[in-house]
């Protein structure tokens, strides 16, 4: 079999956008380099993707699969598993893709997707769409369950965004805390000590709003 030309073209841009991109950033890297840099016209980009802001998606979307498929949200755990089981697999799913692979581009684009959640662009809601809004029900519907009987829903949603709030901690102050107390770094202390950490500290959260609503 023959491969396909166009899309040898399509995914060389794809891999030569990934690293322009981390090393520039989405306002400095030029569609021209990223051409030149996967062999492809100058035109490709606009043919393929739409233009560089939609390649640009189109590299945070392939970083959001590559991490979803390295650590799914179940953590190999069967759909029947305890809540309890799952919260913390979901804890771990999640430290394990904000502290990464130790590949530098995986914490380059790991550092634009964040970049991209706090100031997002217009073509931001379809990656939340596809990926932020279906993983984030999975934690919101275990919650749920643990705070079963009679949970409301503003009670799930701000309990489930505590979870969320605990984790991003480590990403978002990701450099100040390796400046000011590097042994609480998530890299330092490891995904394990930090999703017991987080799952316990959920854990004992979820069992206080349950008691006020006793």
């Amino acid at each position: 079999m023959h491969e396909n030309p166009d899309a040898g073209t399509k995914d060389r841009l794809l891999a030569s956008a990934r690293v322009v991109f981390a090393e520039r950033g989405l306002k400095e890297a030029t569609v021209r380099d990223i051409c030149a840099r996967a062999g492809a016209n100058i035109a490709a980009v606009n043919y393929y993707f739409g233009g560089k802001d939609k390649l640009f998606m189109a590299v945070l979307a392939d970083f959001l699969k590559s991490a979803q498929d390295l650590f799914p949200t179940h953590m190999g755990l069967a759909a029947d598993a305890p809540a309890t089981e799952r919260l913390k697999a979901y804890i771990r799913s999640l430290l394990f893709k904000l502290v990464g692979t130790g590949d530098p581009l995986y914490e380059k684009l790991g550092q634009l997707f964040t970049a991209e959640m706090l100031d997002p662009t217009e073509h931001f809601d379809i990656l939340a769409e596809q990926f932020i809004i279906p993983q984030h029900q999975v934690l919101v519907d275990i919650v749920r369950e643990l705070l079963l009987p009679g949970a409301d829903d503003r009670t799930v949603h701000l309990s489930a965004a505590g979870v969320v709030g605990h984790c991003l901690l480590f990403d978002h102050a990701r450099q100040i805390i390796r400046r000011m107390c590097p042994e609480m770094a998530l890299e330092t202390l490891g995904v394990d000590v930090v999703a017991n950490f987080v799952f316990e500290f959920a854990l004992a959260g979820i069992e206080r709003m349950k008691g006020l609503k006793e």
